[in-house]
């Protein structure tokens, strides 16, 4: 007769008081760093900064995850879903961003002549 064990329960690992919070605080700097770049750049380069923000975010995050087993284990949302999440934004960007006014802002300014003034 065949006897099922009862299956081991899953353990949800939750921050104690004495570490820290992460993913928010994750969330925090990348929200906080994305207002800064709408408020600072023009506006049709807002898509390319922010690509090059979620994905600098998401190598970041996905290090971070793989450096730190605790971030990379939380339950529900680990560090490597937060990683993944960044980069398809940041694909998302890149691809409804427009490339002339990018090429056009880091195009360089031709020196003036000295005859010219």
């Amino acid at each position: 007769m065949r006897q099922d064990k009862p299956s081991r329960p899953t353990v949800s690992r939750t921050p104690s008081a004495a570490e820290p919070y992460l993913v928010p605080m994750l969330a925090i700097v990348f929200l906080t760093v994305f207002a800064a770049a709408i408020l600072l750049m023009p506006p049709e380069l807002v898509l390319p900064t922010l690509s090059v923000i979620a994905l600098g975010g998401a190598a970041a995050t996905a290090a971070t995850a793989w450096l730190s087993p605790r971030l990379a284990s939380l339950r529900p949302v680990s560090g490597w879903d937060i990683a993944g999440a960044l980069t398809l934004i940041g694909c998302a960007a890149a691809i409804l961003g427009e490339i002339e006014p990018l090429v056009e802002f880091l195009k360089p300014i031709p020196e003036r002549s000295p005859s010219r003034g």
